[in-house]
């Protein structure tokens, strides 16, 4: 008796068989990355203080915001065209390097500028602000290599992602447990283990022969495209997720910031166990790989996927948070507690809401994400400046809560607009490709044999 089986459902079973795999084994490395810089973050507050703590939280809250806008939305750009044509990956990386180099420059040089305005009467915490935007410049030399292999090996990924928060807490611990732990040291730590991580990437991705690309204007243009439309995402993400923190760090004590850092770090436990869906399914649909049906399941299954799990963790850490926070990080954190009920749902929306931009984005459609994240940044803006002064730390975690909420609304939205248009199949083979459209910017993309004629005739000349 021979048994006919269908090949598409054959591929299709396969690949979210692979999809599922893959979910889980980035989940793991998540979740490992959160359980070391937890513990990290646990030998800090203990040893610093809530006051040396919130300052701790100022510098790393501003070195956040330096990186987030001087990455000029080049790492998601890297893994969608890594992704989406393999043959060109070394020279994309190479591209976006020698572009990230530049902006780590201007940034780093922004910062030393900042430095007096952000902490004029400290020179303790004045140092830690100039080694963290130092610090800069080594993070962008690594987010090429870190973003190409998210779309071409997400094992090595996964390891690259884990190895910086894995030093990090061995240093952190080895410093407190010989009295050497300070403000100054944790950031120095900070650098010297990130520094570490960018040696790594560069070795797996040269393993993976991802480096040794030229660098080409043709090739930058398009990324340039892709990232400044992804910038007009991340920028207000950066808003709705650091933007109470970067005002905290200039408005209240720093031990009323120090219990806002604890309860905000708490209520982002869910984060790593469901943002790998999002992780994961970026680079596939980038890839376009999957047929329109394979792809509007993988949609749907994501979506459910992060809401159950980012809902049931969200409960557990509300009903545990008073014995928690004490046991952990000590009474003088008590206060934490409250922020925590107020802080963890409107962590869920917006972990939920990155899983919405992560397959948006898989889509090439980076502006539609950016616009959800764009509203829930107005919100927060506003709701900061009517609450703040009345409730202080309390409205400014109301107002964190509400405008996650409203970006997650958004931004599910735009997805349910997107799966609704459908897609149209590709042109055949052997023709180029026809200039894509991402969300109305014209990307020059030739097909991958043209491509390397094109190399090969700028190599003879």
């Amino acid at each position: 008796m021979r048994l006919h089986l269908d090949p598409r459902r054959y591929r299709s079973a396969t690949a979210l068989s692979s999809f599922r795999r893959s979910v889980a084994r980035t989940a793991f490395f998540n979740i490992a990355t959160t359980v070391t810089a937890g513990i990290a973050g646990i030998v800090i507050a203990r040893s610093l203080g809530p006051a040396a703590r919130g300052e701790y939280a100022a510098v790393t809250a501003w070195f956040t915001a330096a990186f987030t806008v001087g990455e000029l939305g080049l790492t998601a750009a890297t893994t969608f065209f890594v992704a989406r044509d393999a043959h060109l990956a070394p020279h994309y990386v190479s591209t976006a390097r020698n572009l990230l180099v530049a902006s780590g420059v201007v940034v780093a040089s922004a910062g030393m500028l900042a430095t007096p305005l952000l902490a004029p009467e400290n020179g303790t915490v004045a140092g830690g602000y100039r080694i963290a935007f130092l610090t800069c410049l080594a993070s962008f030399l690594t987010v090429g290599y870190i973003a190409s292999m998210q779309a071409s090996n997400i094992n090595r990924w996964n390891l690259i992602r884990i190895s910086q928060p894995a030093l990090y807490v061995a240093t952190v611990t080895l410093l407190h447990l010989t009295g050497q732990l300070d403000l100054t040291t944790v950031v120095l730590a900070m650098s010297l283990t990130t520094v570490a991580q960018t040696a790594m990437a560069y070795l797996l991705a040269r393993g993976q022969r991802l480096t040794g690309g030229r660098a080409d204007f043709g090739l930058a243009r398009p990324i340039i495209r892709y990232g400044t439309a992804q910038l007009a995402s991340s920028v207000p993400i950066l808003v709705t997720t650091r933007l109470d923190q970067l005002v905290l760090s200039l408005t209240v004590p720093s031990a009323a910031l120090g219990n806002y850092a604890i309860a905000a770090t708490l209520a982002t436990l869910a984060g790593p166990l469901v943002a790998a869906l999002g992780h994961v399914a970026f680079p596939r649909l980038a890839s376009q790989a999957l047929s329109s049906s394979g792809a509007d399941r993988l949609q749907r299954s994501t979506v459910l996927a992060a809401a159950g799990v980012s809902g049931a963790l969200t409960l557990v850490l509300a009903a545990s948070a008073p014995w928690l926070i004490p046991t952990l990080f000590g009474a003088d954190y008590r206060d934490a507690v409250t922020l925590v009920w107020l802080l963890a749902p409107g962590a869920a929306f917006a972990v939920c809401a990155q899983v919405c931009g992560d397959l948006l984005r898989g889509q090439g459609r980076p502006l539609a994400a950016a616009r959800a994240q764009g509203a829930a940044a107005v919100a927060i803006v506003v709701l900061m400046a009517a609450l703040l002064p009345a409730l202080g730390v309390v409205g400014a975690a109301i107002a964190s809560t509400t405008a996650n909420g409203l970006a997650l609304v958004m931004a599910l939205g735009a997805l349910r607009k997107a799966s609704a248009g459908g897609s149209t199949p590709p042109p055949p083979p052997a023709q180029p490709l026809p200039q894509p459209v991402v969300d109305g910017l014209s990307t020059p993309i030739l097909s991958p044999p043209a491509r390397r004629s094109m190399y090969r005739r700028r190599n003879q000349r």
